[in-house]
């Protein structure tokens, strides 16, 4: 099984817009926790409400964590193509599509609603690599992938599908 094309679709930049609402949200968690702290007298209550804001901080660290340290990589065999997310340390195969079972791979904007599960594997607008829509055949409904990648890899993907 002969490696036709390889692609990693990885999100490193974080934009202005994200940084700012995430700023925003800090100072006001931190001013709203301030605020009940200085209001409160019952230091057991205070206790309990540090505890849980704490574990809200952490939760929120790692759900953002998450989204900035999400992969994608892709392969593309001769006869299938393989979809890997790894978050940090943690690698699951999310996608296996033959190229038999591919129907089009189109632009996002054109896609059409598809009456089987639609899975989303893009990362945001990243430069150089474009959103497409791979409609495929699974279990006799049409289902559809939302890939994210270079024009080589499309070239490459299109060549193998034999797609117009």
């Amino acid at each position: 099984m002969a490696v036709k094309a390889r692609e990693t679709l990885e999100a490193k930049q974080l934009n202005l817009v994200a940084m700012v609402i995430l700023f925003a949200v800090i100072i006001g968690y931190t001013f709203l926790y301030n605020q009940v702290m200085n209001a409160m007298d019952n230091y057991q209550l205070k206790t309990m409400i540090g505890v849980v804001a704490l574990m809200v901080m952490i939760v929120a660290f790692l759900l953002s964590l998450r989204f900035i340290t999400t992969t994608y990589e892709m392969t593309l065999t001769h006869d299938r193509l393989k979809i890997i997310r790894k978050i940090f340390f943690w690698k699951k195969e999310v996608a296996d599509i033959g190229m038999n079972e591919i129907n089009e791979l189109i632009l996002l904007r054109d896609s059409k609603k598809v009456e089987g599960t639609t899975r989303n594997f893009t990362l945001g607008n990243i430069e150089g690599k474009r959103k497409y829509a791979l409609h495929f055949m699974r279990q006799g409904k049409i289902c559809c992938a939302k890939v994210q990648f270079s024009g080589k890899f499309y070239d490459s993907l299109k060549k193998q599908v034999k797609i117009e």
